[in-house]
């Protein structure tokens, strides 16, 4: 291989990195580590994104008990993300909010979850809604059927994530408890290289260079 041919290679390769990534949550191998602990959410990064889910931390456990208690937790990372509708204090819907470390847009392309209370008797749907530099992305939040018994597991793929593309953050909300099991993201952007890519531009670059001063000096 002379050294133009190899610089080709090299730069082949790194360009080759420059594809979509995708990651799917939840497994093993994944870390979270913690970020922000308010009085009703957490937030933790893993993998160049950021998750943050309510929790009822000011639940007492009874009527007239002053000090909080909050509620146990049944689902914990890395089997998944819980969000628990906030019941004490500023009361609101379970939710959990995704996006990027870096800010950028990526995609959904499917997720899973499973209900952590019965919504069968009055019907329900996981709504997520997409947004872009902080504003709403639709007026309406895209639904997702969520009617069923506590544990009912959900899974969506590409075909009904169509719409959760080209946003840089997406909340998921439910008004009882639930937990994403599983969620697919992808970074349309172009990743950085990795280190090994570059090393091997580099080298290509030193050979071609290394060619032509020994052909100057023939």
């Amino acid at each position: 291989m002379n050294s133009n041919s190899f610089l080709l290679l090299s730069l082949c390769l790194v360009s080759g990195s420059a594809n979509a990534v995708t990651t799917t949550f939840f497994n093993s191998s994944q870390t979270a580590t913690p970020v922000v602990s308010g009085a009703t959410f957490d937030t933790v990064s893993s993998n160049g994104y950021l998750f943050t889910y309510t929790l009822d931390k000011l639940f007492t456990g009874g009527v007239g008990l002053p000090t909080p208690i909050g509620r146990p937790i049944a689902v914990t990372w890395p089997n998944g993300v819980e969000a628990q509708a906030v019941t004490t204090g500023p009361v609101g819907p379970a939710q959990i909010t995704i996006k990027r470390i870096d800010g950028a847009v990526f995609d959904i392309t499917g997720f899973s979850a499973e209900l952590l209370a019965n919504t069968a008797a009055t019907g329900a749907s996981f709504e997520v809604m997409p947004l872009l530099n902080g504003n709403d992305g639709f007026s309406d939040p895209v639904a997702f059927d969520a009617t069923g018994f506590y544990s009912s597991m959900f899974t969506y793929g590409a075909a009904s994530t169509s719409m959760l593309k080209g946003f840089d953050t997406y909340t998921f909300s439910l008004f009882v408890d639930f937990a994403l099991t599983g969620i697919t993201l992808v970074d349309a952007s172009a990743p950085v290289p990795e280190p090994n890519d570059y090393a091997l531009m580099l080298a290509g670059l030193a050979l071609v260079g290394f060619a032509r001063r020994r052909r100057a000096a023939v």
